[in-house]
């Protein structure tokens, strides 16, 4: 459990193929553009070589091993099941206040 809520090792370098490429700080405008369609840089810390990667390519067969692309997979579902929980909470929330509100703006007519 320790793994899944700490996050898979590196990432296989497309360029050296060895696993030691590690998220790098978005830095310029080229990486701010690349950012919007979701292209997250990376580094190797083998050969210094510099790529990006879409935020759902991190799953991909050539840049993940099987065993972390299992453990991405218990993450979003874990993250998944947690935001269904917090809908869930907000929704309840929301039927309360309507309620509440419903009752007290209910005019009382008064009985003669």
């Amino acid at each position: 459990m320790v793994a899944v809520l700490g996050g898979p090792g590196p990432m296989t370098c497309p360029q050296c193929k060895e696993p030691k490429a590690h998220r790098s700080h978005r830095d310029g405008f080229k990486d701010w553009c690349l950012g919007l369609f979701n292209r997250t840089p990376y580094r190797c810390r083998g050969c210094s070589a510099r790529f990006y990667v879409y935020l759902h390519g991190e799953t991909s067969s050539s840049l993940r091993t099987p065993e972390e692309r299992k453990i991405l997979k218990i993450r979003r579902r874990y993250k998944w099941k947690q935001s269904k929980r917090t809908m869930l909470a907000f929704g309840i929330c929301f039927v309360l206040l309507v309620g509440i509100l419903y009752l007290l703006m209910q005019q009382r007519v008064p009985s003669d």
